[in-house]
């Protein structure tokens, strides 16, 4: 059974640390923070202790080696595996590629382009490839389009001498190291993503070492969310008032999120978390964070009625959205009648520019894995077959900030058939030109808003 991380803590604190411990869970937050808890809890405790750190994408043969073999100048040793992929099943191929792809395209960083990388290399391990094949090989091999990310993460690897894994192989080799045991005073510290249903492989970890599950689920959110805040708080020795936490999540939009009872989707707890040391940042050492700080430093992210006007354009209602736009307009009139009525109308442009970039973003998924989006599909195949692999794509991509409900995501899917790309970048530029024309004194923004909507009417 998985050990909470406060027992594996205090394990180590008394010197009997686990053999091998195995970090992983669906909140890459907690998971990476789990995992250097332990790392520095192990070097604390043991100041000379022998450290040799793996990074993402090194072959498990190696690994296993060292942690077999006693070394000749450390009594101990402290092996960092920051990636394993070997509980990846061969039937979660396409999930796997996808995750890579979608991870190299909005890697910033290059440990995030060697994470992805190296689960494109367990995923040619999985189906028996070698990167000393042509790039176009490799791609029918695997069913997909060459692409120039493809592309792109091929030249990555072969550039920095990486090999592709060795499919279900390398968990073979795991079972049998873990089961056997390390050399004396070797300790295996491994990282991972989420944890197949069911792995003899973590099983067996669990039953020799210590399996520290990081799931993060919408009902234990709030919890995690005050405990990370609590610990930026003694960190950096401020003070964070009740009110000042439950107004950071009313505007990162938490709340919302949570209370949608339609909704799977469990809030960015990073985002959050970053917010809050900035905050503590600001407060200064023996500082409070209040509400009005969190109200002044900390932008809203907007929901509701303006997101129904986005989707009532989305659905060819237009009627209905120049009413919704007009009541809109109306409303935030009255909440504060000295803004001009330019700006009134104008931050409803960004709405309508969200809408665009998702249905193109749609007719992108759609190319890119061959779906003829022509055709209509059912809500209920459309579920179960395309929408967690559409909203993990927008996401990743950067289009949404979470990943969509199936059921309007489905609406949109509806709404693209109707409409080629082509017309979507024209609508998207008539935008982009509308939002200078009302910075540069041009035509009426609410005349050239409604004008917009009534031309997409007559299509």
């Amino acid at each position: 059974m998985p050990k909470p991380l406060a027992t594996i803590l205090a394990a180590i604190a008394k010197g009997t640390p686990p053999r091998v411990v195995l970090v992983g869970g669906s909140s890459e937050f907690l998971v990476e923070k789990a995992f250097h808890d332990i790392r520095d809890a192990i070097v604390a405790r043991m100041p000379g202790i022998g450290i040799e750190g793996y990074e993402a994408g090194s072959d498990l043969g190696p690994v296993l080696d060292s942690y077999r073999t006693s070394s000749l100048f450390t009594p101990a040793r402290l092996l960092i595996v920051n990636e394993v992929n070997a509980f990846v099943s061969a039937k979660e191929l396409n999930s796997l590629y996808e995750k890579a792809v979608n991870d190299w395209r909005s890697a910033k960083t290059d440990k995030k382009r060697a994470s992805s990388a190296a689960k494109l290399l367990h995923v040619l391990g999985l189906v028996g490839l070698d990167l000393d094949m042509t790039d176009r090989a490799i791609a029918e091999a695997l069913g997909f389009a060459l692409d120039p990310t493809l592309a792109d993460m091929l030249a990555f690897c072969r550039a920095t001498g990486k090999k592709a894994g060795r499919g279900e192989g390398d968990a073979a080799l795991l079972t049998e190291a873990v089961a056997r045991g390390g050399a004396s005073g070797t300790i295996l510290l491994l990282r991972t993503g989420e944890f197949p249903a069911s792995s003899s492989t973590v099983d067996l970890i669990d039953r020799t070492g210590a399996v520290v599950v990081c799931d993060l689920t919408r009902e234990d959110f709030v919890a995690a969310l005050d405990a990370a805040i609590e610990q930026v708080a003694a960190e950096a020795k401020v003070k964070f008032e009740p009110r000042a936490v439950a107004a950071l999540r009313q505007k990162l939009g938490i709340e919302r999120m949570l209370a949608d009872k339609f909704s799977r989707d469990v809030p960015d707890i990073r985002v959050a978390v970053s917010e809050a040391e900035r905050l503590a940042t600001l407060a200064g050492e023996s500082g409070r964070v209040t509400a009005d700080l969190v109200q002044r430093e900390i932008a809203a992210v907007e929901g509701g009625a303006r997101y129904e006007f986005g989707a009532l354009f989305t659905e060819g209602k237009i009627i209905e959205a120049i009413g919704k736009l007009r009541d809109l307009v109306a409303q935030a009139r009255r909440e504060d009648p000295k803004m001009p009525i330019e700006m009134q109308y104008g931050r409803f442009l960004f709405p309508l520019a969200d809408e665009l970039r998702q249905l193109i973003a749609i007719h992108s998924y759609a190319r890119t894995h061959n779906l003829d989006l022509r055709q209509s599909i059912p809500y209920n195949r459309f579920k179960d077959t395309v929408a967690e692999r559409l909203g993990d794509s927008m996401k990743s991509a950067g289009i949404v900030r979470q990943r969509p409900h199936p059921f309007p995501l489905h609406k949109k899917w509806e709404a693209a058939r109707t409409q080629s790309e082509a017309q979507l970048w024209r609508s998207l530029a008539l935008v982009a030109d509308l939002e200078v024309k009302r910075k540069s004194g041009g035509v009426a923004t609410d005349v050239g808003m409604e004008l917009f909507l009534l031309q997409r009417m007559s299509r």
